[in-house]
């Protein structure tokens, strides 16, 4: 397919089109769904976006097919999938090379089984295998343990494996705070925990000092705060080196913890470390 079919002029776009490239214009980074508008459209708005410097993030959706997508990698736009979109690995090799040459990432948000479970239907799911070679090759893995347990044993390979592949895997743990989290953050993975695993296990001194052993050691951890944390346990966390979001302003303009939320918001951890946004909690 040559480039020039897939682009119509200006005068020729429709109503939605002039919206997404007057976007380009505002010296923002862009995130759109790729059902929300037609192809020639958002190939030319990611050229546009990054000539000015700017990410341009494309969520799949499945309507378009590998092949449009791999243009719009090669073009520089970040793509964020997921295996209830697409499961096809060579699908995927192709459209993380297409990124790779266009300076983007693929991103993929991975719920199926890893290779301690026992998936229900294995057509259904990558392989192990395939995880581990996508990695490998630069993909960058998002995981939840919300709806699934999860080998940690499992989770270390494929951290590793992104590791050998210059990606990150990263890891949205939920319930209390285990010693393996420590293993998984020194095979190079982000960790994201909330407030409520402080207090999961009852003993915060011990949940605290865990933590901080952890970040000490060079693990990489996002703390999403969506209550009031004690104000010497926050503290703590971030003068040990953790990242903390909060989900809304939780304190007035009187509070102590104000100047905690400011130094906070000044110390974002790259862009790469969340799927999408910095708050969103899969």
């Amino acid at each position: 397919m040559e480039e020039g079919t897939l682009k119509n002029k200006d005068t020729e776009l429709p109503e939605n089109a002039y919206e997404l490239l007057s976007r380009t214009r505002e010296g923002t980074d862009i995130t759109v769904r790729d059902d929300q508008h037609d192809f020639s459209s958002l190939l030319d708005s990611v050229k546009k976006c990054r000539k000015r410097g700017l990410r341009f993030r494309l969520i799949d959706s499945g309507v378009l097919d590998g092949f449009n997508l791999e243009w719009l990698g090669k073009a520089g736009a970040d793509i964020y999938t997921s295996d209830e979109i697409r499961i096809d690995a060579l699908e995927l090799e192709l459209m993380k090379r297409a990124c790779k040459k266009g300076k983007a990432f693929l991103s993929y948000f991975y719920h199926g089984p890893l290779e301690s479970d026992e998936p229900e239907n294995e057509a259904d799911s990558l392989s192990f295998t395939e995880l581990k070679n996508l990695a490998r090759n630069g993909v960058y893995f998002y995981i939840t343990n919300r709806e699934r347990k999860l080998s940690f044993s499992a989770l270390n390979e494929l951290a590793h494996a992104c590791l050998r592949g210059r990606s990150w895997l990263v890891y949205y743990h939920f319930g209390p705070i285990e010693p393996a989290l420590e293993e998984l953050g020194l095979n190079g993975a982000w960790i994201h925990i909330t407030d409520q695993s402080f207090y999961e296990d009852g003993d915060t001194n011990f949940v605290l000092d865990a933590v901080k052993s952890s970040l000490s050691s060079g693990m990489r951890m996002v703390v999403h705060v969506e209550k009031e944390l004690d104000y010497s346990i926050l503290r703590d966390i971030m003068s040990a080196g953790a990242y903390v979001l909060f989900k809304y302003s939780l304190f007035d303009y009187k509070s102590p913890f104000r100047s905690l939320e400011r130094e906070a918001r000044k110390r974002k951890p790259d862009f790469r470390a969340c799927y999408l946004y910095p708050n969103f909690l899969p």
